[in-house]
């Protein structure tokens, strides 16, 4: 999945965080950003089409 979504850079990030209204730190903010951008490359990791048919089914039981 090719993402749409362009990571922001820190300055972009700090931007942003500033209008939250949060008392953020420097190391607050570097560390949300990591964060998001982790985030934005797991997303880009989940396949479009998902073959839900080939996966078998979760059963979970009491007595086991």
């Amino acid at each position: 999945m090719t993402s749409s979504i362009k990571a922001p850079t820190l300055e972009e990030f700090r931007a942003r965080a500033a209008l939250t209204g949060l008392t953020l730190t420097e190391e607050d903010i570097g560390h949300l950003h990591k964060g998001y951008v982790g985030l934005l490359g797991l997303m880009d990791r989940i396949p479009q089409r998902w073959a839900w048919a080939a996966e078998p089914p979760q059963i979970f039981r009491a007595d086991e």
